[in-house]
Order: structure tokens, then C-alpha cells, then sequence
């Protein structure tokens, strides 16, 4: 099996750091790609709040899914694989899922559990998520 990219979904989480660093063995072994990715979700249904103090909200988001990222960029510094990070917005198990049916990843190295506040028995919800609409292997690190 070729592995020359890998998609690591990152949410600063212990199962996310764990995976992190299992993830940046695997490429140094195969040479391969890291994309490194945060999904931030923005569920408001805020009518009567001003657009701009809205836009202010999804702006700090955003943000913060880049600060999440930091962590993950400091296990791949200097460690001689070539990483980007990426923050997308929507619910994570759908943007991972859509990801992965891209057919774009050779591999996707992800934590068993994340932030979420709904974990699934055994996995977490967004593991359990993509899991159920895999196109690619799936790594799950716990």
C-alpha cells in the first residue's frame, strides 16, 4: 500500500494529540503529506443580533480552530514532513465523511474521541461518522 497522503482531523484533544503523534511516525515511514484539519461548527439561529457582532462570533470561531491547530503544528515542526493545516467550517463527521470520498487521502489517521459533548458508545460521534462512509482506510488511535 502507497500512503502518500494523509488526512489527520485535529481537535486539540488528548485522542487527537495521540494521534497526531502516530500520524507523524506513519508519514516519516512513507514519505508522505499531512493535512491537518479543524472543523468548527457555527449553529446560531440569532435573528434579532446585529449582523456585525455575528460576524464578530464567526471570526472568533474561526480563530480558535486556527489556536487548535498550533498544537498540532508544534508535534510537526522541524520534523522533516511536509504538513498544512486547514480550518473548515461545518459539522466535522460530514465535512471528514465528504473528505473522505474525495478519494483525494490515501489514509486518514484520527483519535478514537474527540471534544464532542455526544460520544458515541465506543467511539466518539464524529469517528463513528466517518467510519460508517469511508472510501479510504482509517486509522483510529486512541
Amino acid at each position: 500500500m502507497k500512503v502518500k497522503k494523509i488526512l489527520l482531523p485535529f481537535d486539540g484533544s488528548v485522542h487527537s494529540l495521540n494521534a497526531a503523534k502516530y500520524c507523524l511516525g506513519l508519514a516519516k515511514l512513507f514519505g508522505a503529506h499531512v493535512s491537518i484539519l479543524n472543523c468548527y461548527e457555527w449553529r446560531a439561529n440569532i435573528s434579532e443580533v446585529p449582523e456585525s457582532l455575528v460576524k464578530d462570533l464567526k471570526a472568533n470561531s474561526k480563530q480558535k480552530a486556527e489556536d487548535i491547530l498550533k498544537g498540532a503544528a508544534g508535534i510537526f515542526e522541524n520534523q522533516g514532513v511536509e504538513f498544512k493545516l486547514e480550518t473548515t467550517i461545518g459539522q466535522p463527521g460530514y465535512v471528514l465523511a465528504s473528505l473522505a470520498k474525495s478519494k483525494e487521502y490515501d489514509l486518514i489517521i484520527m483519535g478514537s474521541h474527540g471534544h464532542s459533548d455526544i460520544a458515541g458508545l465506543f467511539l466518539g460521534s464524529v469517528t463513528h461518522k466517518v467510519l460508517n462512509t469511508i472510501y479510504c482506510p482509517v486509522l483510529v488511535v486512541p
